[in-house]
């Protein structure tokens, strides 16, 4: 029995892949169907390409990654038997993913890129009839990746904005902070090492921390000091209202 197969093999599932051997699962477990690239992952990884019916029956933990709007195409003549299927299709909600694969062990995920080094964090919610075997199988599986969070459907939208786009609007902090020192003298690549590992080890000290963000900002300012100059700007500038407005430009975000 292969333990994961992914009916389509996009980025997310690519990434997800990627998790998964970093933590040691062996190509020869992990199974993929797709018409246009499984055969380039097989050669690349080791993966195993089945068509979707073989690998559903194979595989103890189905992946579904495909295009959203591709749902009922794919899943139409599928039998997912008893299978846990965890979809990553934003959008789709757990009552659509119900009606289209005809079976309640469903998971409803929105993982972000950072699976890919198992360092995500994966929004979560399951119909309450999944069985005990299968909320063990999804806790392993999502615990290899990172972090879960269990979350209503209705939250998901906010979750996405922050989880799922925010890595986008860190690295164009990280960019930001990496231009300021380019202007001010420091070599390109140079001061984007810099700006990348201060905000690597800026965020693993909050993650260490019992403090809060906010109380961690303080700690590290002086009064009257060039830190304090400096986030004093950030809050002329309305740096919080910027990022609030983009959070709200991406929940309210209509895809086309």
């Amino acid at each position: 029995m292969i333990e994961y197969g992914f009916i389509g093999t996009g980025n997310m599932a690519q990434a997800m892949i990627k998790g998964l051997l970093g933590k040691g699962v062996s190509a020869k477990n992990i199974a993929v169907y797709s018409p246009r690239s499984a055969a380039k992952l097989t050669e690349k990884w080791g993966v195993i390409s089945l068509s979707a019916q073989n690998l559903i029956d194979e595989s103890s933990l189905i992946v579904l990654a495909f295009l959203p709007n591709q749902l009922e195409n794919v899943t139409a003549k599928l039998d997912f038997q008893d299978k846990l299927v965890v979809s990553v299709l934003a959008g789709i909600t757990l009552e659509q993913l119900i009606s289209a694969t005809h079976t309640t062990q469903i998971v409803r995920t929105l993982p972000n890129v950072n699976v890919a080094i198992n360092q995500g964090v994966t929004a979560f919610s399951k119909t309450e009839l999944t069985t005990t075997t299968n909320n063990t199988l999804f806790k392993t599986f999502s615990d290899y990746l990172g972090r879960s969070v269990d979350l209503a459907e209705s939250q998901f939208a906010i979750f996405s904005a922050v989880a799922g786009s925010g890595p986008a609007y860190v690295f164009k902090y990280i960019d930001a902070l990496a231009q300021a020192g380019i202007a001010n003298g420091l070599e390109a690549e140079l001061a984007t090492d810099i700006a990348t590992q201060t905000v690597l080890g800026s965020a693993k000290t909050l993650a260490l921390s019992t403090q809060t963000a906010k109380e961690l900002q303080n700690a590290v300012t002086s009064p009257g000091g060039s830190t304090r100059a400096g986030l004093d700007d950030l809050d002329t500038q309305n740096f919080d209202d910027v990022i609030a407005h983009a959070i709200k430009a991406t929940v309210e975000h209509k895809h086309l």
